[in-house]
């Protein structure tokens, strides 16, 4: 007989809360699976029950015990039902599944050297070969190559550490220690806003808020199950991250993680991560980008400035001597489209300052020509689907909403970085990731990609699943 439904769901939710948060022992794990799918269970015998405890204490990798657990247990009740239906009795039966299985210590060894994880080694050296890959072609895109070569490598050995660093820190602890992290992410960016300015931006403060989608995750991962109320106490999350955008500013933080962070949550609400679906869930969970967009469209209908600067913006040609001078030139640059005194603009010289930057695609089609230019774009688009394909196989909700954050901010800061490298510059491009820049952009690509990458190695564990890295025992 099946359990009441509103019963079998709040077993569910505490299944997969406590799997993924702590090592549960084989007598809860049993309990609740088998409560989950409507049947009765059995408890093992505290002999067995011991035996499976002594045998995943072995185990140094904490969060893989629960797994192994459950795994062994399924072993143990086979065995211990087949002897059972031998018509021994219950403590008989106990002793000779104890015995079939063998030494608790020594099977704990096993699976200690069996589930400990392997570092992806492959997946590691293809972010190091990309990422040197980019500062090589940021190097050679300088004229007059003003920047030391050895100035190159220090900032790439800073972002190979920051991958290594958050590829080895279990990204769990985003879900763990969400509100902390989050704390001390808030308290860090005001301490920034009083940091110094350049070019118009407090550079630090600017860079610190892109880190908000991955905090956004843990967020979300902690108030799953929560319904209405855990959607809204998500959203509340939001304000801190418009504040310390606005003050740095930057428009394209605003949008892009605004985009994402609703984007994954209304994922996590269709789902069922808080609870049954329902139209005013999935309306609630993206009404922050509803929001601006509506803004965005009374701005434009009913201010006639706010049109003709979109109108420059897009045919910047029209204002070619004012604010449409740079999408002008990289236009002039990328499809030759001429504007007023195209000819007489030192256009080659605008390049040097940072055009190894801002300005990638624009600057190998005035060196190189197309080809070059289509094949750092396939490198990115390239990147791009390898971390879609990683997100897309997780099946934790925590383990995916982070990669799904951090892949989903890369592809609009591309889609922005390509629109900007066409002419269109209506909000200033973070970056290309991997590929432009060199310095801290390069150290917070490669932690996000090394959380991307944790997330891969133990995210299954968060669904019950034995992670892919690792080897069965014989």
């Amino acid at each position: 007989m099946r359990l009441p439904e509103p019963v079998r769901r709040y077993l569910l939710h505490l299944l997969e809360r406590d799997t993924a948060e702590r090592a549960l022992d084989d007598a809860e794990l049993q309990a609740l699976a088998a409560a989950a799918e409507g049947r009765s269970a059995k408890p093992l015998p505290e002999l067995l029950r011991g035996w499976v405890n002594s045998a995943t204490a072995e185990m140094r990798w904490k969060r893989a015990r629960p797994v192994a657990a459950k795994e062994l247990a399924d072993h143990l009740s086979d065995q211990y039902e087949a002897f059972l239906d031998e018509g021994m009795d219950e403590e008989a039966a106990a002793q000779a599944t104890a015995r079939e299985m063998g030494d608790a210590v020594e099977t704990g060894t096993r699976l200690d050297r069996a589930w400990r994880p392997r570092p992806d080694w492959v997946m590691l050296g293809i972010v190091l070969v990309v990422a040197a890959a980019g500062l090589v072609l940021q190097y050679l895109l300088r004229p007059h190559n003003d920047l030391e070569w050895y100035m190159f490598f220090g900032k790439y050995v800073a972002g190979a550490a920051c991958l290594l660093a958050a590829y080895f820190a279990d990204y769990i602890m985003l879900g763990r220690h969400c509100w902390l992290l989050y704390g001390a992410w808030v308290v860090i960016g005001l301490l920034l806003t009083q940091g110094p300015i350049s070019m118009g931006k407090l550079y630090h403060l600017s860079c610190w808020v892109w880190f908000f989608p991955v905090l956004f995750a843990g967020i979300l991962f902690r108030q799953r199950g929560k319904g209405t109320r855990g959607i809204g106490i998500c959203l509340l999350s939001l304000p801190a991250m418009w504040f310390l955008a606005m003050h740095a500013p930057s428009m394209a933080a605003i949008m892009v993680q605004t985009v994402v962070c609703c984007g994954i949550l209304f994922m996590a609400v269709w789902r069922g991560a808080f609870g049954r679906r329902t139209r005013g869930k999935l309306a609630l969970a993206v009404s922050p980008v509803l929001l601006l967009l509506l803004c965005a469209l009374f701005l434009i209908v009913s201010d006639a400035h706010i049109r003709d600067e979109l109108g420059n913006v897009l045919h910047p040609q029209r204002d070619a001597a004012g604010n449409g001078y740079q999408g002008s030139v990289i236009q002039y640059l990328m499809f030759g489209i001429r504007f007023p005194d195209c000819d007489q603009q030192p256009v080659g010289s605008w390049l040097r300052w940072d055009g190894a930057t801002d300005w990638v695609f624009a600057t190998a089609k005035y060196y190189w020509g197309w080809a070059v230019v289509l094949l750092i774009l396939a490198a990115a688009v390239l990147l791009l689907v390898w971390g879609f394909r990683i997100a897309r196989r997780q099946t934790g909700l925590l383990a995916r909403s982070v990669c799904m954050g951090v892949m989903v901010t890369f592809a609009l800061q591309t889609l922005m970085y390509v629109v900007q490298n066409c002419g269109i510059i209506l909000f200033t491009a973070y970056g290309l990731p991997l590929l432009s820049y060199g310095g801290m952009y390069l150290c917070q690509t490669m932690l996000l990609l090394g959380l991307l990458l944790s997330a891969q190695r133990s995210g299954q564990l968060e669904s019950g699943l034995a992670p892919q890295n690792v080897r069965s025992v014989p």
